[in-house]
């Protein structure tokens, strides 16, 4: 399992240490399951972990906020993360703990109703994401389930 971090804290910037957990869903076609935020744009399912949650309730209990749906975590992928600043100005470093999970069930109507639950090619939303950590935990993602694919055909 790989991890990786783009970008370096700048000196005199305190960052935002945001450990999360996501997890990515394909649909078999080049898709992957992730979010849209109207004005925010495209990012992976899942978020921020809460004070003692285990990686796989963090996405269990985001993708139930987000979409709606239960999600089966599978396999973990990688850790990416990233130096950043937010629009706001605020530095931000996300560590993502990344999962490959499997749609459910939709078993409730969601809560973050400005997130919108989309497919989208897995090129797509790797050109379209402004955090390169999940653009990377994208494409490692891609070639883990590939890989998988292949595997279970033998």
């Amino acid at each position: 399992m790989e991890h990786k971090a783009f970008g370096a804290p700048r000196p005199g910037l305190t960052y935002w240490d945001r450990p999360s957990a996501y997890g990515i869903a394909f649909d078999g076609a080049g898709r992957a399951a992730v979010v849209y935020c109207q004005g925010k744009g495209c990012f992976l399912l899942g978020g921020g972990m809460e004070p003692g949650e285990s990686e796989g309730d963090c996405i269990r209990r985001e993708a139930l906020e987000e979409t709606g749906y239960a999600v089966v975590v599978g396999e973990k992928v990688c850790v990416g993360e990233e130096y950043t600043v937010l629009p706001t100005g605020r530095p931000f470093h996300p560590i993502g703990h990344v999962y490959l999970a499997r749609l459910g069930e939709r078993t409730a109507a969601p809560v973050e109703t400005d997130h919108v639950l989309t497919w989208l090619p897995v090129e797509e939303f790797q050109r379209s994401t402004f955090l390169r950590y999940q653009s990377w935990a994208m494409g490692m993602a891609w070639e883990l389930y590939q890989k998988r694919q292949k595997e279970s055909k033998l």
